[in-house]
């Protein structure tokens, strides 16, 4: 059981000091921060003001503070000398909760908004600003080149956050920021039982040797799902046997759809009974084989390999938001927004690339048209087999014991890379790259990218605040935009959606030391390409909407 507990020598009735050790996947994303903040994350938000003292220090740190006591994790620390799991605890100090050190909120001064783009980069790909002693921070970048607008930067550790608990921290800083100061107390022993690992939140059985045996049967099931896991292939790469063992330098890169064609988007996903996350993958799918087949035309991938790339099945993986999955009575006590992480991970499998009539493609020839390649209802076929796999994965009697399984297995993996980074010096020793065909051997199934979608974030995501609570209440902020950088994982790209005032917005995030930016966005060209086809156009090259004349 991983459950807070009062420290020994600790008060017991005020100022006290709060612990428990991390769970499997807050363990995993340790090592990953320890791995010069590989899987950081840094919420970048555009606000637009009405009145600059809202951005001042003292409405700054006040909103801070009033996080850090309703949402505790943005307060705690890791200790790695105390016991636990690998000897990693959390720790939350009650008088730190209510107090802000020098390094948590960073103001600062910039000209544009490229100025304020180049500071995110530097963030993410310098050297780490968080640490085992700071979980979370906040940056506030003023603009002299439009006083308006002011940039939001909340950097955190990804142990003790994850994609629902960002938009309600967002959410809550905004609205704290733009109202008037509120006496609001919070009990902290009910706020760290919100702030649970997700393994002790698995709804429970009264019978103990049940669930040992349920969970032997998580770790079987699990041992033979990953054995089919096998092959892969993914952009061309540069990969090498240092790779998994290099910090990753993140880049990124966005497009996005109009209100109209992102309408279009969604009532076709609607009326094909699938949603975009079940599209995604296929749509990702047939625009990375557009890539591959004009390399192969131009002479840039030889015979040999295209025949091994026309054999291999491809795998996609990401985050799965566990929380509806979790005790009930957590959930509905706040369990749900709460800035804790509560994820897992999902793996899907398609055939290999799609190439219909086009299987004999020669180099020569014309790029194949999304049609040639595949047909609207070979599309749906497959995205419905991805839907299929979604389902069986969830309503599988086992389904969290079967993840908890895989959980300690990613822990093994990511310490044993950390580690071995930190012993090495961070020194490079092997730079010869591995071909397509040995990667699977030597650094095991190849995915074809991460990702994930994240739906409609204007259902909990508002614009304007403060959140109205009467008819006094004037707008005074507005949220003009926000998204999400990642620092990479060593050899990672990452294709994430979600749609946010009406536009549906495709992202791409990788690591440049693996991935050439010109490969990866031209891939998210073609996948911008197969969406407008296949769900705008709806196949046919023709984007006339049925029931345009009822929106």
């Amino acid at each position: 059981m991983l459950h807070w507990k009062i420290s020994k020598g600790s008060f017991q009735y005020f100022n006290r000091t709060f612990e428990r050790p991390l769970g499997l996947t807050e363990l995993g994303f340790y090592w990953d921060g320890n791995f010069n903040g590989t899987a950081d994350i840094i919420q970048h938000t555009i606000v637009a003001i009405e009145d600059p003292r809202l951005v001042g220090v003292h409405n700054v740190t006040r909103t801070w503070i009033a996080l850090k006591r309703q949402f505790p994790m943005l307060g705690s620390y890791i200790s790695d000398n105390r016991r636990g799991k690998d000897g990693v605890t959390f720790v939350v100090e009650e008088d730190r909760l209510g107090v802000c050190s020098p390094d948590e909120i960073k103001f600062q001064v910039i000209s544009s908004l490229q100025e304020a783009q180049g500071f995110v980069n530097k963030v993410v790909n310098g050297k780490r600003s968080l640490s085992n002693a700071l979980l979370a921070r906040l940056f506030i970048l003023t603009r002299t080149d439009d006083k308006s607008h002011v940039h939001v930067l909340i950097h955190i550790a990804h142990c003790i956050t994850d994609g629902m608990a960002n938009t309600s921290l967002l959410k809550h800083f905004l609205d704290i920021l733009s109202s008037p100061s509120s006496h609001q107390s919070w009990i902290i022993e009910e706020r760290l039982a919100l702030a649970m690992a997700s393994e002790d939140l698995v709804p429970k059985i009264n019978n103990k040797a049940r669930q040992r045996w349920y969970r032997a049967i998580g770790c079987i099931l699990a041992s033979l799902r990953t054995e089919q896991i096998t092959g892969g292939h993914t952009l061309p790469r540069r990969i090498t046997r240092q790779t998994l063992h290099t910090p990753a330098r993140s880049a990124t890169i966005m497009t996005s759809f109009s209100t109209r064609d992102s309408a279009f988007i969604m009532h076709h996903c609607r009326k094909y009974g699938i949603t975009f996350g079940n599209a995604l993958p296929v749509l990702s799918q047939v625009a990375l084989t557009r890539v591959l087949c004009r390399l192969f035309v131009s002479g840039h991938i030889s015979d040999s390999e295209w025949e091994y790339r026309k054999r291999e099945p491809m795998t996609t993986g990401g985050p799965l938001n566990l929380r509806p999955y979790l005790n009930q009575e957590w959930f509905g006590r706040g369990g749900f927004e709460n800035v804790s992480l509560a994820i897992s991970f999902f793996f899907h499998t398609l055939p290999f690339m799609p190439l219909g009539s086009a299987t004999g493609i020669r180099p020569g020839d014309p790029v194949p048209a999304f049609g040639h390649l595949l047909t609207q209802g070979r599309f749906l076929l497959r995205c419905n087999m991805i839907k299929q796999q979604a389902q069986r994965s969830v309503q599988h009697p086992r389904f969290l014991e079967i993840l908890g399984a895989r959980a300690q297995t990613r822990v093994n993996r990511l310490k044993g890379a950390t580690m071995q980074w930190k012993s090495s010096g961070h020194s490079v020793l092997d730079l010869r790259n591995i071909s397509v065909k040995d990667q699977g051997i030597v650094h095991g199934p190849v995915l074809s990218h991460g990702g994930s979608s994240l739906g409609n974030i204007d259902s909990f995501l508002p614009r304007d605040y403060p959140i109205l609570r009467g008819t006094r209440d004037l707008r005074k902020l507005h949220l003009v935009s926000s998204h999400t950088t990642l620092h990479c994982r060593p050899g990672e790209l990452y294709l994430g959606a979600a749609t946010a005032s009406q536009q549906l917005h495709l992202s791409v995030y990788w690591d440049v030391n693996t991935y050439e930016e010109v490969t990866v966005s031209e891939w998210l060209k073609e996948i911008k390409a197969a969406i407008q086809f296949y769900l705008v156009s709806n196949g046919s090259g023709d984007s006339t909407w049925e029931a345009q004349a009822r929106l």
